[in-house]
């Protein structure tokens, strides 16, 4: 791929341990801009998705970059290509609790027969962040082509686990 030395390009990654009651869920950006790696950034929380997770930390980069400036996030999470849709009416009412739990979401969904999207609150932000920029895009991209897409798994992986630890050092 070539870069636009203009753009500022985003690899964004994400991990979630559905396996565990608590579920801890972790994004990792790493940011080129002229070349160059700029920052390197991770979030993790507890009940919670890696798709709600990198939603937050798009917001957080939108933020952070200068206005005006395009952006391009580079992931292999189909999931985020909607950051800028608007949620239906439907979907925006859920709960905070609801749009936290992507799977019941569409489970709940599902079961009424119509199509909701998870996490309207977050996408809602993103669209009102990509208002400050230039542009802001997703390109999918390969994971095993992409060194530095895997170093945002391998360090939202690490950000989990260490979130998952932490909790259960303290509560036991």
């Amino acid at each position: 791929m070539t870069q636009d030395t203009s753009t500022y390009y985003v690899w964004i990654g994400g991990s979630c341990d559905y396996g565990h009651k608590e579920r801890a869920g972790g994004a990792a950006v790493v940011i080129e801009h002229n070349g160059n790696i700029i920052s390197r950034d991770v979030i993790s929380d507890l009940h919670t998705t890696e798709f709600r997770m990198m939603l937050t930390l798009m917001i957080k980069v939108m933020q952070e970059i200068p206005e005006g400036s395009d952006i391009l996030f580079l992931t292999n999470a189909a999931y985020i290509q909607n950051f800028d849709k608007t949620p239906t009416a439907k979907s925006a009412n859920r709960t905070s609790s609801e749009s936290k739990d992507a799977s019941s979401l569409a489970i709940s969904a599902e079961s009424r027969g119509r199509k909701a999207r998870a996490n309207p609150d977050l996408i809602i932000q993103c669209i009102e962040e990509k208002k400050r920029h230039n542009s802001v895009g997703v390109k999918i991209v390969q994971y095993h082509k992409s060194p530095l897409l895997i170093e945002t798994h391998d360090r939202a992986t690490e950000a989990m686990a260490k979130t998952r630890k932490e909790f259960h050092l303290k509560n036991k």
